[in-house]
């Protein structure tokens, strides 16, 4: 058989039980089936959830069209409609008029110049966490890196202090992150009308985080000098095509997407970062290099960030290899020809930036840790969409430039207060996937003197 007419053949896939199809496989291990399938099957594979038929893109060229060229034949993976009992309906899970309307409100705060404005105040919070570490204390980083990135979403987009808001929003996260997703890999999750224990908790979980939410809205809605043109005062005087302001549910909504994405993918980024220079001296070395050039032993600022290439490529090379949004996806509104196949209304397509990053056609070595694979405008010469930390098209994260400057700051001004090392005896870094891919058990380290 030729390559054309293999290319031509419709996707195939592993076969899967009769009543779960590949579920089960899938929820034993997540990653490993993600990247098994590209491996085995190549561009695109056929697979089944249940009653549900899936096609999982690997190919650059059909992701582009799913994304792009037809994006209007899909909407959000009807999977993740379990995750808006706690994200709500805002800018990440709505569709059609209100997501292009909340993109567009939203847009200026994100923008390149504005997020530049944004630096100092980044510093300042990374600074006084660092103030409170010791030279030789124990500490558990991934937790240290999840508290500054959420100050900083806190502090620059709604003029709080993280401190205030972190534990009571944090904390029921923490339950609801890992009761949600075991509630997505479940053939039949238990109806939440249904008095379990679990059920109980996950609806006491979700009502705390909506008690912490709401509380900040109410407070500003009676203090609005307080935001001082912030994201959340902007969305406060926000008027849909009629002349209709936002409501409390609406806010609440956007607000906790903010909070949770926008910290969470940031933090896990950052502590995968460090999970590899911690074990790879040639890289710590590189990076002290530039820091000594560029910083001279000051605070990162916005105008440091282009000279400061090594640290971006350091991150870049994290969420190759450790994408937090580890997949993703989309289902068909209508009949759509994607390539060669024909994915038919209510069917749906995933991605799996963690597995299509380890192509060894787009990254040769695809396993190693090489920053220095990121030089020469690696990005713009592989195919558009082999390389998706940030998802892409229309959806693609509002946030990337700001969580790429957040992320150099705190990486740059870690490393130049100290060395951290590895706590003896600990055991090896593995990945847990959840809502998003973080280290399993965290990181703890010791600090030493730079």
């Amino acid at each position: 058989m030729n390559a054309t007419m293999e290319k031509l053949q419709p996707p195939q896939g592993p076969k899967g039980s009769l009543l779960g199809g590949n579920l089960m496989a899938y929820r034993n291990d997540p990653l490993g089936f993600l990247t098994g399938l590209q491996k085995d099957y190549g561009g695109v594979a056929k697979i089944r959830f249940g009653p549900q038929t899936m096609y999982v893109i690997y190919d650059p060229a059909l992701l582009k069209e799913v994304l792009i060229t037809k994006q209007e034949n899909f909407i959000k993976l009807k999977g993740f409609q379990e995750a808006r009992l706690f994200v709500g309906d805002g800018l990440a899970t709505s569709e059609g008029e209100k997501h292009k309307r909340m993109r567009r409100t939203m847009q200026p705060h994100f923008t390149r110049a504005h997020i530049q404005t944004y630096a100092k105040q980044m510093a300042q919070i990374v600074r006084s966490e660092l103030d409170t570490w010791k030279l030789d204390q124990e500490r558990m980083i991934t937790d240290d890196i999840s508290n500054i990135t959420f100050s900083i979403i806190a502090k620059t987009l709604f003029s709080l202090d993280g401190n205030d808001h972190s534990r009571a929003i944090r904390e029921p996260y923490e339950l609801i992150n890992r009761m949600c997703s075991e509630r997505m890999r479940s053939l039949m999750a238990v109806p939440l009308f249904i008095s379990t224990a679990k059920n109980r908790a996950y609806k006491d979980a979700l009502q705390a985080l909506d008690s912490a939410v709401y509380s900040i809205i109410q407070q500003r809605r009676l203090n609005p000098e307080q935001g001082n043109g912030d994201l959340l005062s902007v969305l406060l005087t926000a008027k849909d095509e009629n002349g209709a302001g936002m409501s409390d549910r609406e806010l609440r909504d956007e607000l906790m997407i903010m909070f949770i994405a926008g910290h969470e993918t940031s933090a896990n980024a950052l502590s995968w970062a460090f999970s590899y220079i911690l074990q790879q001296p040639e890289v710590e070395l590189k990076l002290y290099e530039e820091w000594d050039r560029v910083l001279r032993g000051k605070d990162p600022s916005d105008a440091d960030y282009m000279q400061l290439t090594y640290t971006q490529n350091v991150l870049w090379e994290a969420m190759r290899l450790r994408s937090p949004s580890f997949f993703t996806g989309r289902s068909a509104t209508a009949d759509v020809e994607i390539g060669h196949f024909t994915v038919k209304k209510g069917q749906s397509i995933l991605f799996s930036p963690y597995a299509m990053h380890q192509n060894p056609e787009y990254f040769p070595d695809p396993l190693s840790f090489i920053p220095e694979r990121f030089e020469n405008d690696f990005v713009k010469r592989i195919p558009q969409f082999a390389y998706i930390p940030f998802g892409g098209g229309p959806r693609g994260c509002i946030g990337s430039h700001f969580a790429m400057l957040e992320m150099v700051i705190t990486l740059c001004m870690i490393g130049e207060r100290y060395r951290l090392r590895l706590v003896p005896g600990q055991l090896p870094i593995e990945m847990e996937p959840l809502m998003t891919l973080r280290p399993k058990n965290g990181i703890k380290v010791i600090l030493r003197e730079h």
